[in-house]
């Protein structure tokens, strides 16, 4: 299968990710149709967990198991932490933007959906938070990758989006451009760089793949340029 991998990370011997493309997924482009399925990378097939989404902030730690495992697949939230080994935590996306997060030294991994509500709430940097508070990660040994998203080339957002911004307490102005009265291009990828480093994630450790969803028609399914689309990438990390 065909997933983007973040090049720094590749002689990370711990750990097996992946940012999923239109071209991979085959028959599994729903979130539904990899329910029960593992994900197989360098010939290592990884059962998978993933939670049901829902454009919040909610965090689950998956401490491991197989009920567990089936139980996820039923909550709500949009970000997953695990130190299990050997379980592919997954999110699924078609615009919004997916961030792994791996602590080397605890051995952790975290797996975020971070939409425009997600980021207006701060889900990537209480992952973070959660991440010391459970694991006692230590944050500037953090690692993250901020997966393909929809651009600020594309993503155009209105006056709601501004205001969930400022009730989340970021600067918008620095994620934004104007394009028109009331209207803004966004930037995801900066604004969850911000909620990082904000955090305590050092600059030089966090990656960002740099591909629009909206305009890579040939990588990606894009729920804005295809107005809804069923289709979803997945987007992975496991420890091993």
């Amino acid at each position: 299968m065909n997933f983007l991998e973040v090049e720094a990370w590749k002689d990370q011997k711990k750990i097996l990710h992946g940012f999923g493309t239109r071209n991979h997924s085959g028959d599994k482009i729903t979130r539904k149709d990899w329910r029960g399925e593992k994900v197989v990378r360098w010939k290592k097939p990884l059962p998978l967990v993933s939670l049901q989404q829902v454009h919040k902030d909610g965090i689950v730690v998956f401490q491991g198991g197989e009920e567990e495992a089936r139980e996820h697949w039923e909550r709500e939230g949009d970000a997953l932490i695990t130190a299990y080994p050997g379980i592919a935590i997954g999110v699924f996306t078609a615009d919004c933007l997916p961030v792994l997060l791996f602590e080397p030294e605890k051995q952790v991994v975290a797996a975020v959906h971070a939409g425009w509500r997600g980021t207006a709430q701060g889900v990537t940097g209480k992952v973070v938070e959660k991440l010391v508070e459970v694991f006692a990660c230590a944050t500037e040994k953090i690692r993250a990758a901020l997966g393909p998203c929809i651009g600020p080339c594309c993503y155009e957002v209105d006056g709601p989006v501004e205001a969930a911004f400022h009730r989340g307490g970021l600067p918008w102005d620095a994620f934004v451009s104007s394009r028109g009265p009331g209207k803004w291009a966004l930037d995801l990828q900066e604004a969850n760089a911000y909620l990082l480093s904000k955090t305590g994630v050092k600059k030089e450790n966090i990656r960002r793949l740099g591909y629009c969803t909206a305009c890579r028609s040939d990588l990606f399914f894009s729920h804005r340029r295809e107005s809804g689309t069923r289709g979803r990438h997945l987007n992975f990390i496991a420890l091993f």
